[in-house]
């Protein structure tokens, strides 16, 4: 009889991290929904300056965060650079959130960490394509969510919330794949 296929401890942990990060950011649009049903939507960060949703909102990134840093310790180099990386742009866009609305210098910095985030995530995605080609569709969700957020930046869209969601949805699929991977124990 054969073993059922278990995930690593490494995905186990992007995998608990990742869910409660689309959770709480679910969780913020059920609370706030009119945030995202704007004819010119706004991004999650949105809810994390808001009373009704700040504490699901930063619980979804500090899960991220947690989840990403575990499973770094149980992959192997130099993909566990890779994941503390992702990590900590994802602690960086939680902490530059907070006082982003205050001046246009928080607001420029934080929408630099936000950048550099769907950067640092597109390349952990690489990575994961090149360990696994049957990742191709979901990398290419997230290349579109790129360039969503592209034509967000230039002004010619202002669909930020779109681009965010479908880079973090495929983002957390390729994590997942590539801590499988790169586990230093997979078990079967």
């Amino acid at each position: 009889m054969a073993r059922a296929h278990r995930l690593a401890t490494a995905a186990r942990s992007v995998a608990g991290g990742q869910s409660v990060f689309v959770g709480g950011l679910l969780l913020c649009v059920a609370l706030d929904p009119h945030l995202v049903l704007k004819a010119s939507e706004v991004g999650v960060s949105n809810f994390g300056v808001h009373a009704t949703t700040v504490v699901p909102y930063s619980a979804a990134f500090v899960g991220s965060v947690i989840g990403l840093a575990r499973a770094s310790l149980h992959v192997r180099r130099p993909y566990a650079g890779a994941f503390v990386a992702c990590a900590l742009c994802y602690g960086a866009a939680l902490v530059t959130t907070y006082p982003y609305h205050l001046d246009a210098g928080l607001t420029e910095l934080h929408d630099a960490t936000g950048i550099v985030t769907m950067v640092a995530s597109f390349g952990l995605g690489a990575l994961a394509l090149a360990r696994e080609r049957r990742l191709a569709p979901v990398v290419a969700l997230h290349l579109a969510g790129l360039a969503v957020g592209a034509m967000t930046l230039v002004g010619a869209w202002h669909l930020l919330f779109l681009a965010q969601v479908s880079t973090s949805v495929a983002f957390s699929v390729e994590a997942v794949v590539l801590a499988q991977r790169v586990s230093l124990a997979r078990p079967t």
